[in-house]
């Protein structure tokens, strides 16, 4: 598999899982390497707003192969939709699920949308009824990512929203 020689006890890892519903994502740090299983802690990504716009019809192209294929390059489209995300500690089989390295700083910043709950901020945006609403979800929006610590999830953050006319 590609990368398998970077992936190794204290490296990120950016995980693609499949289960009855469609792919989810875990990103974390491997912990152990035994029998050809990888033990990741970290946190999963379940892109319950993407699942249920492709199921409605109302996404199409880069947003469903982000569905049918998540990378660390397009993962952007299950961020700024509504997620359901937890806590991961879990073996990992490569046999079965994708397993692709990722450095420290693309860690942080993927952890960074959850933990901040920037995609409910883009959700809120995106999903606004009226020009008023969407005038105060931009507000809020702007604020969080103003009050950001990390530079690299600023500068991510701000480079979706300017890619996303937020902006």
């Amino acid at each position: 598999m590609f990368g398998m020689s970077k992936l190794k006890p204290g490296s990120f890892a950016f995980v693609v899982k499949r289960d009855e519903t469609s792919n989810y994502i875990v990103i974390g740090k491997i912990l152990t390497d035994y029998n050809k299983l990888y033990r990741i802690k970290g946190t999963f990504i379940r892109p319950t707003g993407l699942i249920e716009r492709v199921n409605a019809g109302r996404a199409q192209g880069k947003p469903v192969e982000a569905l049918n294929n998540p990378d660390p390059n397009n993962c952007v489209f299950f961020i700024i939709d509504r997620l359901d995300a937890g806590e991961f500690d879990e073996e990992v089989d490569p046999r079965y699920d994708k397993i692709i390295p990722i450095n420290e700083n693309r860690f942080f910043v993927l952890d960074g949308w959850v933990k901040e709950g920037l995609s409910d901020l883009f959700y809120n945006y995106f999903n606004s009824s009226t020009a008023e609403e969407r005038d105060e979800a931009r507000t809020l929006l702007i604020g969080r990512m103003n009050s950001l610590v990390s530079q690299e999830l600023k500068e991510h953050v701000y480079a979706v929203a300017r890619s996303s006319r937020i902006l």
